[in-house]
């Protein structure tokens, strides 16, 4: 088998194109010298300049089962790397008079609730519609995925029973892949065909991507595609793939080579013209006059000083990175099959090795971790958002402070009680009249402020916490949750699944599993009456005490 393996390897071995050098293809291979490995998933890899290929190659297995490795040819499911393809279609009908980008999405999809402001395609295309993200609900649902196979008609029912958004139209942008659901079916309604077969009719085929397809068929046999997986070597791989025939948000496979060439028509667009790609990489507004760095499916930033414009992805055990710097002419494609990988950061150091050597960091020191001449304890604990109940806790971990809030990000000092992460977030405590800390704001990139209050729930008593026990039923999710109190805390049961424990984070506040939180009402004689639940990407989501 080994040798199998071997042969297929060589065979298989793309060219090394005259524009790299030995030495720099060697210190790309080092880049992903962790996953070059022939008992573990991996990534494929592809470089363009100037729209011509300049280097291809794959890492580690497609398929374990099978023993065949990664390939520049292997199909792997792109995750949110798809939306950008999804607003290009929507663009492309813009541009052919179908449909207009400011349309009220009810134009086209009435069966979509009348909010009480009209949100609008661009809206959706930005992410700042306020409408709640599908996987969320049906998470909270108790449907989760690998469980169940989801269809777009059942995702679209799930939207259209959402009867009020997150926050009103354009007011924030908070991420959600039920706008790319909706804008895949005024696709279908605007241009008489499917997304899958308008978009192969318009891109797909014209720029020569011959292994790209919309997975909007769960059970069709697609030759070459790899399998996802998650786990580790020490304690084995288990297969992790896209369980539904939903698409738009997510679910288009394709290659690097392919993947390539939708971007060197993002640079020199022969289909769709400037004009299409100048709107994709429009960047969105809010209503305050904020302009944020999500565009149209693709997101606009900077990466060491210079324009990037990119997106990444993950589904199932499917993790993805596709990337342009415009003023190097360099173009970048990551795909990987395993849920720990990070193709951005992999991107990033390729990039790196083109871009040339960091900024010399020495002049960061291990003291330069703390605000406070070296004390960090007085930062440490958990804070609350009282608007969204989102919860941000801080510990140390090795000497730094580190904060987390759905995954862990390690801080550096950047003046007195103020720290950064990644160059991109912000984090400043605020200290009250007795010198302590009671409360931090996050800042991201974009300016998007979070403020967080220190969590001090009060104690709880057994008396108390029964107060809160009952049955709870959402119309919008069609589900009943169950919660239990015991001496010390509540238990929470969702559809008839196994209890788990909430933690008390205020007077009527309670933090759940998976990141949820729950806000209790009281109606008449300040008894409760039901809850609002939030999740993320969904706020405010109301249940009814039964």
């Amino acid at each position: 088998m080994r040798r199998w393996i071997i042969a297929v390897q060589l065979v298989a071995a793309p060219a090394v194109w005259a524009q790299v050098t030995p030495d720099t293809a060697q210190r790309i291979n080092q880049v992903f010298a962790a996953v070059d490995r022939t008992d573990a998933p991996g990534c494929v890899l592809g470089v363009n300049r100037g729209g011509q290929p300049l280097y291809r190659r794959g890492y580690g297995m497609a398929s374990l089962e099978f023993g065949v490795p990664m390939t520049e040819y292997s199909v792997v499911e792109s995750g949110s790397v798809a939306k950008q393809f999804v607003a290009g279609a929507i663009v492309q009908l813009a541009l052919d008079g179908k449909l207009g980008l400011d349309d009220p999405v009810r134009k086209h999809v009435p069966e979509l609730p009348e909010y009480a402001a009209p949100i609008t395609i661009r809206m959706l295309l930005n992410h700042t519609s306020g409408i709640r993200d599908m996987w969320t609900l049906f998470t909270l649902a108790g449907q989760n995925m690998g469980t169940v196979l989801f269809t777009m008609d059942q995702a679209l029912r799930m939207v259209y029973r959402q009867q009020e958004p997150n926050f009103p139209a354009n007011n924030q942008y908070l991420y959600s892949n039920s706008g790319y659901l909706l804008l895949a079916e005024i696709v279908k309604r605007t241009s008489g065909k499917p997304l899958a077969d308008y978009s192969a009719e318009v891109f797909f085929k014209p720029l020569g991507m011959q292994r790209t397809q919309w997975r909007n068929d769960w059970n069709r046999l697609v030759p070459g595609r790899v399998t996802a997986y998650t786990g580790n070597a020490a304690n084995g791989w288990r297969v992790e793939m896209p369980f539904m025939s939903v698409y738009g948000a997510g679910g288009l496979l394709s290659t690097v080579g392919d993947m390539l060439a939708w971007n060197d028509n993002l640079d020199s667009p022969r289909i769709g013209g400037r004009a299409w790609a100048d709107s994709l990489e429009r960047r969105g507004r809010l209503t305050s006059g904020r302009e944020i760095d999500y565009a149209l499916g693709l997101i606009v930033g900077k990466y060491r000083g210079e324009r990037e414009v990119q997106h990444t992805g993950a589904t199932g055990g499917y993790r993805t990175y596709l990337a342009r710097l415009p003023e190097r002419k360099l173009s970048l494609a990551v795909l990987c099959n395993f849920g720990s990988a990070n193709p951005e950061q992999l991107g990033h150091r390729v990039a790196d090795i083109f871009i040339g050597p960091r900024p010399s960091e020495s002049a960061v020191t291990a003291a330069a971790t703390t605000g406070d001449g070296g004390d960090l304890s007085g930062y440490l604990g958990r804070f609350r958002a009282p608007e969204t109940e989102q919860l941000v806790s801080f510990s140390v971990q090795g000497g730094r402070l580190a904060g987390e809030a759905g995954g862990r990000l390690l801080l550096t000092a950047a003046g007195p009680d103020r720290f950064t992460a990644n160059e991109a977030i912000s984090v400043l405590f605020h200290r009250a009249a007795d010198g302590n800390v009671g409360s931090v704001s996050v800042v991201t990139v974009d300016q998007d402020s979070t403020r967080y209050e220190r969590a001090v729930p009060p104690p709880s008593t057994a008396a108390e916490l029964a107060s809160y026990a009952g049955t709870y039923y959402s119309a919008e999710l069609d589900v009943t949750y169950t919660l239990r109190a015991n001496d010390t805390t509540l238990m929470l049961q969702v559809a008839g699944q196994a209890e788990t424990p909430m933690s008390r984070t205020a007077r009527d506040s309670f933090a759940g599993p998976l990141g949820s939180a729950c806000r209790f009402t009281r109606g008449k004689s300040n008894r409760i009456d039901g809850f609002l639940l939030f999740a993320g990407r969904v706020r405010n989501l109301r249940f009814t005490k039964r």
